[in-house]
């Protein structure tokens, strides 16, 4: 990582607090722990909004890139009801389907996710 090195050679002008602080910020850079969050809003539609207690949530944090899959289980840990719509459930993402998997999503700030159940009629 060609950062790092830079990094590490304009260490020897720093003050040991100044030192710690770049370390720390390394460590955290070149971990898994280091990842982003982006603020979305969540619409629900149909049943999910019964079994949500919600129309819309306006500010949700949401590490990106997140999968499908994921984003779904982080919505069930928000509103476990929504486990009833487990076969058949849609996401939305920014006005585009997608099937809940492996798809990984990237997200920004003000992004909307939507929840759309399945639809019944004739």
């Amino acid at each position: 990582m060609k950062l790092k090195r830079k990094l590490r050679k304009a260490n020897a002008f720093l003050s040991p607090a100044a030192h710690r602080q770049l370390e720390t910020f390394l460590t955290c850079l070149t971990s898994a722990r280091f990842f982003m969050t982006a603020q979305v809003c969540v619409l629900y539609f149909a049943k999910s909004v019964e079994l949500a207690g919600v129309k819309e949530e306006k500010t949700v944090a949401v590490p990106t890139p997140i999968s499908s899959h994921d984003l779904w289980k982080l919505l069930l840990q928000r509103h476990p009801r929504l486990c009833e719509l487990q076969d058949g459930v849609v996401l939305a993402v920014r006005q585009e389907y997608v099937p809940i998997g492996d798809q990984v999503l990237t997200l920004g700030d003000g992004d909307e996710v939507a929840v759309v159940p399945p639809l019944s009629g004739g």
